[in-house]
């Protein structure tokens, strides 16, 4: 066979289009020709395909246990982190609620004590219900600022958290 159909039938087995007789005259072909360099890479890849079981060193199995049992730790300990941030994160949104709440109580209180007004309404309950309505009305706007404000920190704590998980998983 010449050497031209050799190229064009080995072109044609690197495109998987050559049969199983096909690849057989190749094997055969190359086993032939020892000699001639160009078809050195192709008979080794054809000589490895050949072999019946490929040989698997002894120590493979350690080796990916090892690799195994490093991963699944270094998993562990990120998973450890993680939890630690979203606990620390849980802990500072409690303390930013209950420092907003008792605020807003102080604020409230030294409101009271600036209106004489609110102070002697025991007497007269209409108007010991409009300043009731009114307090009222001052803790909630109060409390949607309060809210307002404890969404955006944290708006920007999550957002922290996610660069410094983009960081680490780097």
């Amino acid at each position: 066979m010449k050497t031209e159909d050799i190229e064009k039938l080995l072109f044609r087995f690197y495109q998987g289009e050559t049969d199983e007789e096909e690849e057989k005259f190749l094997a055969q072909y190359l086993s032939q020709i020892d000699s001639d360099e160009r078809y050195k890479a192709d008979r080794d890849v054809f000589h490895s395909l050949s072999e019946d079981e490929p040989e698997v060193p002894s120590e493979l199995e350690f080796k990916i246990s090892t690799l195994i049992d490093s991963w699944e730790e270094s998993e562990k300990k990120q998973t450890k982190r993680f939890t630690k941030l979203r606990f620390s994160k849980q802990i500072i949104g409690i303390a930013a609620s209950l420092l907003l709440v008792i605020s807003i109580g102080f604020w409230y209180q030294h409101y009271n004590s600036a209106n004489s007004e609110i102070v002697n309404t025991y007497n007269d309950p209409e108007a010991s219900h409009e300043v009731v309505i009114e307090a009222l009305r001052l803790f909630s706007e109060n409390f949607s600022k309060g809210t307002q404000a404890l969404e955006k920190a944290d708006s920007r704590v999550d957002n922290t958290f996610k660069i410094l998980e983009k960081v680490i998983n780097e």
